[in-house]
């Protein structure tokens, strides 16, 4: 029964039976809450791994990415021209994940012996990407045979994001460069130490975690037709491989994702402490939360670009979804114990352990799902 003073639950009262179905209730939506945190945990955790193998095969000369072909391999000697390159990146002006590019301002150096005709400045691309202005800032031949070039670059580049642990997502942000004529019988670059980031490089939403910077070579399949190649069906060139590391700095972009999908968390969880005779007002706030949670994920998806990858985001909520959804079900089952078995206690107790095992369910399980990533 009901104390009317204390409205507290006497669970004394409760036969062995009516015990075991609460219990059996609180069991079952715990069995299923945690079958929803195992398969997002071993989800997100795996992406995590996997996009850390993939990182290190980026930087790593020699290895290819997945989906790429192996590059042929070129000999150690011969007639090409060293060329030192390096960068320094002074601002990052657009980061789009859900449109797959970003856009920045860096200086970039050469440094080589020889020819001064090479001119790998003049003659450098950003591979995926288009450089919107470049304003040479020091050219330098010695008499001795040692060149300089240096120059500021504005680019857009495209380049397809880790998605699957937005928002809590780390990135890494890639300038790829190569030279437009010279191949690597004729041109290798070589990564030069004093490449860095500026201290005045703010990306919204990350902190700049550290940088690297790798030399690989890289094979197109195809001579592009030209006759001095006899025939041959490709040409390797050496890139320039610049990229930094951004993570995400706190919690703040994460509950202003969720914050729509929290609420309605927090009032489809409330309406259980209705009596069960109190059906409309109760379905109202669950169809309330339920729109809510419904436009929260629009709001979440609006960061994401459209792929069938399945991250942190949908696991978020998913499971708040399946949380009012399981309050519906809690709420039908009250109402039946309320109306056709007229056991008004044991319809509140229910209420109250279905409130407790949704509530610690949900709040263990999205623990569990953020701490994945």
């Amino acid at each position: 029964m009901i104390s009317g003073k204390t409205n507290m639950i006497s669970w004394h009262r409760f036969t062995k039976g009516q015990l075991a179905l609460l219990l059996g209730w609180i069991l079952l939506l715990q069995a299923a809450f945690g079958a929803v945190g195992f398969y997002a945990h071993a989800l997100l955790g795996g992406e995590q791994h996997a996009q850390q193998a993939l990182y290190r095969i980026r930087m790593t000369p020699g290895l290819a990415e997945p989906g790429d072909i192996p590059p042929d391999p070129i000999p150690e000697t011969g007639g090409f021209t060293p060329v030192a390159v390096g960068i320094s990146l002074e601002d990052v002006q657009t980061m789009s994940i859900r449109d797959s590019y970003w856009t920045a301002t860096f200086f970039v150096w050469f440094r080589w012996h020889g020819d001064e005709a090479l001119s790998p400045g003049q003659h450098f691309q950003i591979v995926g990407g288009s450089i919107e202005k470049r304003d040479t800032v020091d050219e330098y031949y010695g008499a001795d045979g040692t060149n300089y070039q240096q120059y500021r670059v504005t680019a857009r580049i495209g380049q397809g994001f880790h998605t699957s642990r937005v928002p809590l997502d780390e990135q890494m942000l890639k300038i790829d460069i190569e030279d437009l004529r010279a191949d690597a019988g004729r041109l290798r670059y070589v990564a030069d130490p004093p490449s860095n980031v500026s201290p005045r490089v703010v990306i919204a939403g990350y902190d700049v975690r550290r940088f690297d910077q790798v030399v690989k070579t890289h094979t197109y399949r195809s001579s592009y037709g030209d006759p001095r190649d006899h025939g041959s069906a490709s040409a390797t060139f050496s890139q320039y491989r610049y990229a930094v590391i951004a993570e995400r700095n706190g919690m703040g972009v994460y509950f202003k994702v969720f914050i729509g999908l929290f609420a309605g968390l927090a009032l489809a969880l409330s309406s259980l402490t209705l009596r069960g005779s109190e059906l409309s007002p109760r379905f109202a706030m669950m169809s309330g939360a339920y729109f809510g949670a419904v436009a929260n994920s629009y709001l979440a998806g609006s960061l994401l670009p459209s792929s069938g990858e399945f991250g942190l985001a949908e696991c978020v909520t998913l499971t708040g979804l399946f949380t009012i959804f399981m309050t519906v079900a809690a709420t039908s089952l009250s109402a039946h114990i309320w109306a056709e078995r007229g056991n008004h206690a044991l319809s509140r107790a229910f209420d109250f352990a279905s409130l407790f095992a949704l509530g610690t369910g949900y709040i263990v399980v999205t623990v569990v799902i953020t701490r994945s990533v």
